[in-house]
């Protein structure tokens, strides 16, 4: 068992060594950048939006030209008609149907914005997966080396008849206990790189990439519910999107009141006939459609139920994004809070125990298990940390995502 934990550490050190060979260091804000439109995930997210567009073209485009030759022949007397047929959309429903199209396709490039702000999200929440697990290595790996220190010098005391060899070995199969931890340490890291990783393309090998940590400038302060909502009607693309349907939904209210105004379809011809000299004439007509029965009262319905939905719709989002809100708002407030007084109190006094353990073990008044259980305290209490740190900054960018706040942290 002792032989499989080394090799598992000696295979973790020499991939650390590849990672510093040949890591690529991002900050959030670089990683967040390689995101740019060209990147395969977003780009997946935007194509609806060409397919959207398409019912633009189809609202926007003019009704072809027809043409009708007729031929009729009785009695000897033959005639032929040639004529061209071409409505005119001159009513304004053809720009309204346009103006309509036009905003659902806002209302669904809204929605894809919010997905696009998930996608990045994510990222920022892999990315912070990433900081606190190698964070998390990088203590375990600092108590296994003290741990190691420990055990040399009390070897040394052994051999000078000092130290009982129970102290020694009971250093050493501490030390073994922390080599396994360091080598589970990097595994996790492995697959948090590799998590990252998968958001981009130009990255082949997850152990190159190292998450830079950003130095703590002090928590922002988190604003209130009210400032909060009013951030998130303007950042999230799903209000905005119900906002564009009622727009299409009036176009379309507009667009159906003008079907009962008639559109002309005017027809020019000529018309010859084999009688006496087989001379030509013109013929000249104008169609019209009588809106006597169809008042387009479906399509006027429609456009008044699609907006009635739109804003029941919207209201329903407001309420359960209050809730949201206002839950991931106390608590961040309540992690932050957490992870500051275990800071101040925990982290500080485990310290302390640790320095007290070692003195007193030195001056003989603490055994061996006592020393190493302060040690082993003061290594859990570091690690803790790192977990509520970790717990406040993911708060944080749920918060983020929900209602638009920038946390700066």
């Amino acid at each position: 068992m002792r032989r499989v934990v080394l090799c598992a550490t000696l295979a973790a050190a020499l991939g650390s060594m590849r990672v510093g060979a040949q890591s690529l260091v991002l900050t959030e804000a670089e990683a967040l950048a390689r995101l740019s439109p060209n990147n395969a995930r977003v780009r997946a997210i935007r194509a609806p939006i060409a397919v959207a567009r398409v019912d633009v073209l189809t609202a926007s485009r003019w009704p072809n030209p027809r043409v009708t030759v007729d031929r009729e022949a009785v009695a000897g007397v033959t005639e032929y008609l040639t004529m061209a047929a071409q409505p005119l959309p001159v009513t304004g429903r053809r720009a309204f149907e346009t103006q309509a199209a036009s905003a659902l396709v806002a209302a669904t490039s809204s929605r894809l914005d919010d997905e696009e702000r998930r996608l990045r999200t994510s990222l920022r929440f892999a990315f912070a997966q990433l900081v606190a697990v190698q964070r998390r290595e990088r203590e375990l790996a600092a108590a296994r080396d003290r741990l190691r220190e420990l055990a040399g010098v009390l070897a040394k005391r052994e051999a000078a008849g000092d130290a009982a060899g129970f102290d020694r070995l009971r250093a050493e199969r501490e030390v073994l206990d922390a080599d396994a931890d360091v080598a589970v340490a990097a595994a996790e890291r492995g697959r948090a790189q590799a998590t990252l990783t998968g958001f981009f393309a130009d990255v082949p090998d997850p152990s190159q990439l190292v998450a830079q940590e950003t130095s703590p400038s002090g928590p922002t302060a988190v604003p209130t519910l009210e400032a909060l909502m009013e951030r998130a009607e303007t950042a999230r693309g799903e209000l905005r999107a119900f906002r564009h349907e009622s727009e299409a939904a009036a176009a379309s209210g507009r667009a159906a009141e003008r079907r009962n105004i008639p559109e002309p379809e005017v027809v020019a011809g000529t018309k010859s006939s084999t009688v006496g000299t087989g001379s030509i004439g013109s013929v000249f007509m104008v169609h019209a459609s009588i809106p006597l029965f169809d008042r387009s009262r479906p399509e006027r319905a429609l456009a008044a139920a699609r907006a009635a939905q739109a804003s029941a719709n919207a209201d329903a989002t407001r309420l359960a994004l209050r809730g949201q809100i206002a839950g991931l708002r106390s608590s961040v407030l309540a992690r932050r809070s957490v992870a500051d007084r275990y800071r101040e109190e925990a982290a500080t006094a485990s310290a302390q125990i640790e320095r007290i353990a070692q003195i007193s073990y030195d001056a003989g008044e603490r055994s061996i298990l006592e020393l190493l259980d302060a040690y082993r305290i003061a290594s859990t209490a570091r690690t803790r940390q790192i977990v509520l740190d970790t717990a406040v900054r993911e708060a944080e960018i749920e918060l983020e995502f929900v209602s638009g706040w920038e946390s700066g942290t």
